[in-house]
């Protein structure tokens, strides 16, 4: 009785986690705007909570991952407060954004199961439907306009609408991660209900529409594919597949009768066509992704031995700088910027490791026939191995709890277990060896 209360405070924890990524934005802009900046952090007391919890009821840290982020964490620090030229704030800062929520990561498949990572999945549904409304009324807004505040003005005369979130990406994030469970649902038949799939799928597609992020498009391709080739490889869902290509497309018809549809795809084809001529279309595109990871490379020599600090190569610390100080434009950069050459290329080191180990139990996970975790995967695993931590906490956010609720979707409920052990008794009573034994 004492465990499962344990575990359901746990839980609740985990899902303060989620309300707080979602709706911290709203909180800074429309709500508390006085407490802009502490606000950043909110999530943050709630993590150490967690932690002291897992830690005084039992939960594992014995993790490789656990003592490597705690090592790369207390000399990184040590070295910023020596040979860096941030203040200790700016380095805390660094710590929290580099360190403190790569625990939850592991800590979250000992608190959830499959279920609860559906769960949310269907939270997600219903939060979708506002939010996309949300989406709408800032794209048709003034720039200027309350709604507008923390968008981003494009040269079109309107806005990337930001939802809930203090900025942009947090629309593509949440979009591309409701865009998994979709398309689990059209696979796995009977996980939800067909009538919350279908308006979830029109939110997508015109919130895809008016976001005006390639990123976006790409995002949810992205996880498509994998879902595609998840049904192809195995050769189960097939039919669900078919369902959802058959909903997509008429959501399309629908979602361009309208007229924000047919504003916002007007708006996002001119996009791709303007960022095509200066990138040299799609191979651009993939080129620039690819010079995010390559360009540590270059900007070895532009950042002293041990680095300018940790914090220093953050948003937060933009105006903090030096005006002649080179800036790191990708997250790899910035961990070099931060860091140093060598301390930085352990810290891009791990989170290339750490990328790995969350794509290798997904993969288990899909080779026992449960594909859940490999579209989390689809959607978190760039963000964990490159994703821009250091641009503001939603990035970082939707990278630690994709990662955990991928680990967490690994796990089969309590139920299914004993359903499990339960058949392989019965089986293992009628088997010819049984018989003979008897």
């Amino acid at each position: 009785m004492i465990a499962t209360l344990i575990m359901t405070s746990l839980r609740n924890l985990i899902w303060i986690y989620l309300w707080l990524l979602i709706f911290e934005g709203a909180l800074r802009k429309w709500i508390i705007p006085s407490l802009d900046a502490p606000l950043l952090i909110i999530r943050d007391p709630f993590v150490i909570w967690i932690y002291f919890q897992a830690w005084r009821n039992g939960l594992s840290f014995n993790n490789a991952f656990f003592a490597a982020n705690l090592v790369l964490a207390v000399a990184t620090a040590i070295l910023s407060s020596f040979f860096g030229l941030g203040n200790l704030l700016l380095t805390l800062y660094g710590l929290r954004t580099d360190y403190l929520q790569v625990p939850l990561i592991f800590l979250i498949p000992q608190i959830l199961n499959r279920d609860d990572v559906v769960a949310m999945g269907r939270f997600l549904f219903y939060l979708s439907i506002p939010m996309t409304v949300l989406v709408i009324l800032q794209f048709r807004s003034a720039p200027d306009s309350l709604l507008n505040k923390g968008t981003m003005t494009t040269h079109y005369g309107t806005v990337r609408p930001s939802g809930t979130f203090s900025f942009g990406p947090g629309v593509t994030t949440f979009f591309t991660m409701t865009s998994v469970f979709v398309l689990y649902g059209y696979i796995q038949a009977r996980t939800y209900k067909i009538w919350l799939m279908i308006p979830v799928t029109i939110a997508i597609l015109i919130a895809s529409a008016c976001s005006g992020s390639r990123n976006c498009l790409v995002s949810i391709g992205l996880v498509a594919v994998v879902a595609i080739l998840c049904v192809v490889i195995r050769g189960k869902g097939v039919g669900g597949i078919i369902v959802a290509a058959v909903a997509i497309a008429l959501a399309l018809f629908v979602v361009s009768t309208t007229t924000v549809g047919q504003e916002g795809f007007d708006q996002l084809n001119q996009r791709i066509e303007d960022a095509g001529q200066t990138e040299g279309g799609g191979e651009g595109f993939v080129a620039r992704f690819f010079n995010s990871m390559l360009s540590p490379l270059l900007s070895m020599g532009q950042a002293p031995f041990f680095g300018y600090g940790l914090g220093l190569g953050t948003t937060a610390a933009l105006s903090l700088s030096p005006n002649d100080l080179y800036w790191p434009e990708n997250e790899w950069d910035r961990l070099i910027f931060e860091c140093g050459p060598i301390f930085g290329f352990l810290l891009i080191a791990f989170r290339i490791a750490l990328t790995l180990a969350v794509a290798k139990r997904a993969f288990e996970a899909y080779r026992r026939d449960n594909i859940l975790p490999l579209l989390l995967f689809a959607f978190c695993g760039l963000l964990i191995l490159n994703g821009q931590w250091g641009v503001g906490p939603t990035i970082l956010g939707f990278a630690v709890l994709g990662g955990g609720l991928t680990l967490a979707a690994c796990e089969e409920p309590e139920e299914e277990d004993q359903e499990e052990e339960e058949e392989a008794e019965n089986q293992l009573d009628h088997s010819p060896a049984a018989d003979t034994v008897g």
